[in-house]
């Protein structure tokens, strides 16, 4: 699951997932509506930069 994927990264990093939100241009509370929603394509693209990692693996 995309939301699960994100806070575990947010973990190995050692930041909250709101810093990881603000780092990422994204509102607060954004990521944690994907639990139950889908994302918006450029919100995704944002958060795979951030992470290092293209949209294909946080979607697979």
């Amino acid at each position: 699951m995309l939301y699960n994927k994100v806070v575990e990264f947010c973990k190995k990093e050692g930041i909250p997932v709101y810093v990881f939100e603000k780092e990422c241009g994204l509102g607060n509370g954004t990521i944690r509506g994907w639990e139950n929603g889908n994302p918006r394509l450029d919100s995704l693209q944002k958060v795979a930069e951030r992470m290092g990692v293209p949209v294909s693996e946080l979607l697979g």
